[in-house]
């Protein structure tokens, strides 16, 4: 497998991470997925404070785990973890206490020494212009507590990183990319990779995880995000699916390596954050990315044809007219 180097840390990374948002344990606290993963050379974990257990269920498999440590990455929870839509002032979600607070709790957690990738878990662009949640990143990374600053940006919202990028305030960010969601490969990837700034890109299956299976109205019921959308959204999801399929994908590759195939088609994306729920899963995302990003005419007709702008947080039983696309 080609590995891929985090931006300007040097470190070089799978181009597979493992997402550890929806980590199951089994009986021991412990995760046989992660562990399936780290054998099979991937070397970079993505989980937050605001998962739930997911930081304690990686800190107890990686107790079982005998080979080199992997690259953990967490983020700061935000003070209220209800908010991810609306503006607010940044002292509202991250103040130097409270981002103090949730380094420490992760160190903990997680029982190491120093966290490898500090992630803020959220961001707006108007917060660039202030200088407190850095200068206490700064401050712990002195203290030897971290050793790289990033920020997850809020969905479908990659440009409000782009300052914070261009004047390298930080070593990564976190945004969605993948088919219906290409307009990062316009901005915010291309200058990661000017930059040197690691990328790391989830949803890679959109938010409902339809890009790797195709969907279904009973998968999507039970989607969190999709469960209050309008039947109408619903159909229009689905059938922008069924073209994606019909348009991009033959006998020699399904939706799911087209998808993670299509996200890693720059260099400036350095990894991509796959919830992977089984050994299976994982082997599939290892082949797809195997295969490399990709050719060019495919990666250029999917990001012509199948951008969607769209935000599933904005979903509701409303009835919505004329297309969604636009």
């Amino acid at each position: 497998m080609h590995l891929r180097t985090f931006g300007s840390t040097g470190i070089p990374v799978h181009p597979i991470a493992f997402g550890a948002m929806r980590i199951q344990p089994d009986s021991r606290g412990i995760s046989e997925t992660l562990l399936h993963a780290l054998e099979r050379g991937v070397n970079f974990i993505d989980t937050a404070r605001n998962y739930g257990s997911s930081e304690e269920v990686v800190a107890k498999t990686l107790k079982e785990w005998k080979g080199k440590r992997p690259y953990i990455a967490t983020k700061v929870k935000p003070k209220d973890i209800t908010n991810w839509r609306s503006y607010v002032p940044i002292e509202e979600q991250f103040t130097p206490a409270s981002i103090r607070e949730s380094v420490e709790t992760s160190l903990r957690t997680l029982e190491v020494d120093c966290l490898d990738l500090i992630q803020l878990h959220q961001w707006y662009y108007l917060w660039s212009h202030r200088s407190e949640w850095l200068e206490t990143l700064h401050q712990l990374r002195e203290e030897g507590k971290v050793r790289h600053l990033g920020v997850s940006a809020q969905d479908h919202e990659h440009d409000a990183v782009l300052k914070l990028v261009d004047d390298q305030l930080v070593d990564s960010v976190q945004i969605i990319i993948n088919a219906f969601e290409s307009r990062p490969f316009v901005s915010c990837i291309p200058l990661c990779e000017e930059r040197q700034v690691g990328l790391i890109a989830r949803c890679i299956f959109d938010h409902s995880g339809s890009l790797a299976t195709g969907g279904s109205r009973e998968t999507l019921a039970n989607d969190v995000k999709l469960s209050n959308a309008s039947p109408k959204l619903v159909t229009e999801y689905l059938n922008r699916i069924h073209r994606l399929q019909e348009d991009c994908c033959d006998s020699s590759m399904d939706l799911n390596e087209l998808s993670i195939r299509f996200a890693l088609s720059q260099p400036g994306t350095s990894v991509l954050a796959l919830s992977l729920s089984s050994a299976k899963r994982v082997d599939r995302a290892i082949a797809a990315a195997e295969k490399g990003p990709l050719p060019d005419e495919l990666f250029q007709r999917i990001c012509r044809d199948h951008v969607w702008v769209k935000n599933f947080y904005y979903f509701s039983k409303a009835t919505v007219d004329g297309n969604p696309g636009r």
